[in-house]
């Protein structure tokens, strides 16, 4: 399949569509209409980029994880880690009656300020 060339070109045997399709590009770059579909586009690709950023953070994540699993005995000191921590550090909160309702109170004041209510 050819394409005929365009009535008027310089040159009959070559066309004349690539220099046609080039001055077009080339006037409505100049026209300013790029900058006006930007500026009107600006917040959809700040999140376009948020989200690709986030996937790539998280297939980072995923792959670090991926590799700290194969390794022989990591995942299970990294568990055995996990539960001393939360022996240590989160059993003595809720065993205490004050402790217990500071954590209460200091859960709400978070949940109140996420919700917007503070």
């Amino acid at each position: 399949m050819s394409v005929p060339p365009l009535e008027g070109s310089q040159d009959a045997g070559e066309g004349g569509e690539w220099d046609l399709l080039t001055s077009k590009v080339q006037a409505w770059l100049n026209s300013g209409q790029l900058q006006e579909i930007g500026q009107s586009a600006r917040t959809p690709l700040t999140a376009l980029l948020a989200v690709v950023a986030a996937v790539l953070v998280l297939r980072v994540y995923a792959a670090l994880l991926g590799a700290l699993d194969s390794l022989p005995l990591v995942p299970g000191l990294l568990e055995l880690v996990g539960v001393i921590w939360v022996l240590r550090h989160g059993l003595p909160k809720l065993l205490r009656s004050s402790e217990r309702e500071q954590l209460t109170q200091q859960l709400q004041r978070r949940w109140n300020a996420f919700l917007g209510k503070s």
